[in-house]
């Protein structure tokens, strides 16, 4: 791909979870509206079921939302912190926390013979990919907390880290490193 100066980096594991369940999450919907008017009509269900099937329409409906959501899962990086915005919760990392950056393989760090064969089939165009590691001395928030609301895939499995699977990894991890020099420098020549 072009490399292209920009402070939204799209991570590719929601990326890829959103177009796997797109068509499924959508297709819910009209399964389920389908279903209730059946089972309101008494044509093949009882009526009795009525309500399962618009569960099945509203579980549709959310999918459908965290797909949106899943898609809009981006890395952006400020003058003092980078965010890190996963389809149900933000996360700010100050520069302060950040150790080093670093560029690895994403098979390195979760191999694939390692993983369950339905997540391997899942992401199998990811594992070829290079991810921007971050070392970190600590984590914004207690590591429970993140592990709730991001993918496993997201934290590095040993230690303290993030893991970025994105597109333009050079882009990114460049402009993590120039922010967070220029943060440096700027805290030297306050203190000075």
């Amino acid at each position: 791909m072009a490399s292209k100066q920009t402070d939204r980096f799209p991570l590719l594991v929601y990326q890829v979870l959103a177009r796997r369940w797109q068509g499924p999450a959508f297709l819910l919907i009209p399964g389920g509206i389908a279903l209730w008017w059946a089972a309101t009509r008494g044509t093949f269900l009882d009526a009795r079921y009525a309500w399962a099937a618009l569960g099945i329409t509203l579980i549709g409906l959310l999918l459908t939302l965290y797909n949106f959501l899943a898609r809009a899962a981006v890395v952006r990086c400020y003058n003092d912190h980078l965010t890190i915005r996963t389809p149900l919760y933000p996360i700010a990392f100050a520069y302060r926390r950040v150790e080093s950056v670093r560029p690895v393989e994403f098979a390195q760090l979760f191999p694939p013979e390692r993983e369950k064969e339905l997540r391997r089939e899942f992401y199998h165009d990811l594992w070829g990919k290079t991810a921007v590691v971050i070392d970190l001395k600590s984590y914004p928030v207690a590591i429970g907390w993140l592990k709730l609301w991001c993918s496993p895939y997201l934290l590095m499995p040993k230690g303290k880290g993030l893991v970025l699977l994105v597109d333009e990894w050079m882009a990114l991890s460049r402009q993590i490193e120039i922010r967070r020099n220029e943060w440096i420098n700027n805290r030297r020549r306050l203190s000075a």
